[in-house]
């Protein structure tokens, strides 16, 4: 047994035992292993005690256990005024001298959050295993206590803090998803963790979600993270972080900053055939080329991808490569000569003749009389070159551009490619890159493209975890899906984000044995799926998920009334400028028991560590 491990359970219980320790409370009756009742005394009776976090010590198997819990409800009680015969005096003269608030009894109740056997070398995290018994007293915490208690996890927090309702600094831990890393000082979960930051407009979900991700981008050597950016706050980084820029915060733990727009500085693969023609179907190409109802929409992109594949095969790649589409003649060629292969059908000859439509067409309608009408429109189209040229600007080239690999004469793109290996290659770590799917000047996007891109990315880095599980290895990467309500709908009648939200869902039941943890920024729970519901370990709730359906959904996942109620008392920033937060789940050191953590978000950025 080391003097230096001695040290810490001697220096922490010579913090508690200190004379001039003023007791709060005492421990009252009845108590059990998660909620401990106490009696306020007189000496703090007026002091404020909602969401104070306070600890008590306890004797259990002749050892002292230190069990910390915040302050989750208080009741004042007075027996005299709840006697019906002084209900009239009450009445009459307004109070009950020398009864009225001196015999009160202020009563909280404590959700127990962690507990720490102090009779080891060190304080060891420990599962309370008796009742306290009445009569002990309850202080509060302070920074002092909390520095000793967190000696052996220094390295490895985060303050983005302070207990609710005090100047506590609370301590968190985002840990990496694979196992620690004793030489750089990073601990690892051993196991990816999903995540849900909740709350309205206003509430400081993105503040509070970018402290998180700095808490993770400590893990500079473990781990990699990758933003989808779908309204451009983060790539234009406004209003992350108070006084500061999260790009200067994020190269200031040692992490490689990067950041892509999707319209802009991206290309996706060269034979990604069936993205391209579905990408024209969404932009309006075939309804304004080939002129046919919506259902049958989906057969001409199917029947595009599938020319476009057997042109590139045929050719040995020389016609149909997508990523050489960046000289408008040729892709311009390319687009007539695409529609030129819908009009070609032959004619036999003989008494009774025959004709026979190309296989293309024959995946768009069944019936020669709609294939006729279909060739018909589409010579007329060919026939006009004005408006051939038209379709060509406003529905083909803005979606070949995506595919194209210059983004103008003398500059090259990145690829899709590129960039998922920036955030999956097991050697290469501490990367935080930020993809921009928001719709730019002279680039337009709606959700259902948004969603496209998405779902091409989340493809590619489960299809890189499976790879690399496969050999033993973690990809280590947490996905960060801002405005999570636009890719994710259970409810969507558009099929892109229907299907994204399947795939999604399905994901995130097998990608954390990869490796990949994905964070859900979002004003609403009510909108993701309960299977990704089911499958989050930490939650983040801010200010407003107050109304019927929502506050279901929170009590469901906290399962503690107390503490609701006490989510349910938060402010609105907009009135105190303070960021109250509900954490459920394993994120910080004082958390371990199941119970939440109250907390309210730093306003300024030099408080963070």
């Amino acid at each position: 047994m080391s003097e230096s491990q001695n040290t810490i359970s001697t220096e922490l219980l010579a913090k508690i035992n200190r004379p001039e320790n003023i007791a709060m409370g005492i421990t009252g009756s009845p108590s059990s292993t998660l909620e401990v009742v106490i009696d306020i005394t007189e000496q703090t009776k007026t002091d404020r005690t909602l969401g104070q976090m306070v600890y008590v010590i306890v004797e259990e198997d002749k050892r002292n256990v230190l069990v910390i819990g915040q302050i989750i409800e208080i009741e004042t009680k007075n027996r005299w005024h709840e006697d019906q015969a002084f209900k009239g005096v009450i009445k009459r003269h307004g109070g009950l001298p020398h009864l009225s608030g001196h015999a009160d009894n202020r009563i909280a109740t404590i959700s127990v959050q962690a507990c720490y056997d102090l009779g080891l070398n060190d304080p060891r995290s420990h599962i309370l295993g008796t009742s306290p018994s009445t009569g002990i007293k309850v202080f509060k915490m302070n920074d002092s206590v909390m520095e000793t208690l967190m000696t052996n996890y220094s390295n490895s927090l985060t303050y983005m803090g302070t207990v609710y309702g005090t100047n506590v600094n609370l301590p968190f831990w985002f840990k990496h998803f694979d196992k620690d890393d004793i030489t750089n000082s990073e601990k690892g979960a051993k196991d990816a963790y999903h995540i849900g930051v909740f709350g309205k407009t206003g509430s400081g979900k993105t503040v509070t979600a970018a402290y998180m991700l700095l808490g993770y981008a400590k893990n500079k050597n473990n781990m990699n993270i990758l933003i989808l950016d779908p309204q451009g706050q983060f790539y234009d980084d406004k209003e992350l972080l108070p006084d500061t820029s999260l790009q200067k915060a994020i190269t200031d733990t040692g992490m490689k900053y990067k950041k892509f727009k999707i319209l802009e500085d991206l290309y996706l693969p060269s034979k990604a055939y069936d993205i391209f023609s579905t990408l024209l179907q969404k932009s309006g190409f075939i309804k304004k080329s080939f002129n046919i109802l919506s259902d049958r929409e989906e057969n001409a992109a199917e029947a595009i991808a599938l020319y476009l594949e057997k042109l590139n095969t045929n050719s040995q790649g020389k016609n149909g490569n997508l990523n050489n589409l960046w000289d408008e003649n040729k892709s311009y060629e390319l687009m007539k000569f695409v529609l030129k292969k819908f009009t070609e059908s032959e004619t036999s000859t003989g008494n009774k003749p025959k004709v026979t439509y190309n296989e293309y067409i024959d995946i768009i309608f069944s019936q020669s009389a709609r294939k006729d009408q279909l060739i018909e429109k589409l010579n007329t189209v060919l026939s006009n070159e004005f408006q051939l040229k038209d379709i060509f600007k406003r529905y083909w080239q803005p979606v070949a551009r995506l595919f194209t690999e210059q983004k103008d004469s003398t500059t090259k793109k990145t690829s899709v490619d590129s960039v998922i290996g920036l955030v999956t290659t097991p050697g290469s770590k501490g990367n935080f890159v930020i993809l921009d799917l928001s719709e730019r000047k002279g680039h337009s996007i709606n959700e259902n493209l948004q969603a496209m891109f998405v779902n091409i990315i989340e493809n590619k880095i489960k299809e890189k975890g499976e790879d690399f599980y496969r050999d033993n290895l973690k990809v280590n990467c947490l996905i960060v899906m801002d405005e999570a309500h636009r890719f994710i709908s259970k409810g969507s009648d558009d099929n892109q984000i229907a299907a994204l939200t399947e795939e999604i869902t399905d994901s995130i039941r097998t990608t954390r044995k990869y490796g990949i943890g994905y964070m859900f920024i979002t004003q609403t729970i009510e909108s993701l799926d309960a299977e990704i519901l089911r499958q989050i370990r930490i939650f983040a709730f801010g200010y407003g998920l107050t109304s019927g359906q929502e506050l279901r959904k929170v009590s469901e996942v906290v399962n503690n009334n107390a503490a609701v109620q006490l989510y349910k008392s938060f402010i609105d920033p907009s009135s105190n400028e303070k960021y109250p937060f509900m954490f459920f789940g394993p994120v910080s050191p004082l958390s371990f028991t199941g119970s939440p953590l109250f907390i309210e978000v730093y306003r300024e950025f030099s408080s963070f560590k």
